[in-house]
């Protein structure tokens, strides 16, 4: 009896990536999960806008991209989207990868601009589902400077 509530527990503590009630039984499904997508190597200004500075001479402009999801136990597959791109080859490209996972409660991914992207404001979304199936989403907005 006593090995068998240990192996509940350690399949308890596998399967739980943030607080929820117990999988195991019926009870209902709650979770303190959240999504804030973050952009670590980019400024913010003081209306929570990011910055990309637009290298000049180069192709593209990249920059990583971190979501913190609060699940530090559990994997979880974060999406990511972005509302400009470009087409090349006759095929849309986002400038954010789709799809991460988390590692320690934080996804990461890389985000992308185009020259032709100078002074626009991007917006960049990123979701995924907790081990409730509730959709959770973040989303911020970069701008591409140029002060060359």
């Amino acid at each position: 009896m006593v090995k068998k509530s240990i192996l509940y527990i350690f399949i308890y503590t596998l399967l739980v990536g943030c607080n929820t009630q117990n999988p195991l039984t019926n009870d209902e499904c709650e979770t303190d999960c959240y999504l804030n997508i973050e952009a670590p190597s980019l400024q913010m200004d003081e209306n929570g806008y990011y910055h990309i500075e637009w290298l000049e001479g180069y192709n593209q402009t990249f920059s990583t991209l971190d979501a913190n999801t609060g699940s530090t136990f559990l994997i979880q597959k974060v999406y990511w989207g972005s509302d400009k791109g470009i087409t090349y080859g006759g095929e849309p490209v986002s400038c954010v990868n789709p799809a991460s996972y988390t590692d320690n409660g934080v996804a990461h991914t890389v985000m992308s601009v185009w020259e032709v992207m100078i002074n626009d404001t991007i917006t960049v979304y990123a979701g995924y589902y907790d081990n409730c199936d509730n959709e959770l989403r973040d989303s911020i907005k970069v701008v591409v400077d140029n002060f060359n």
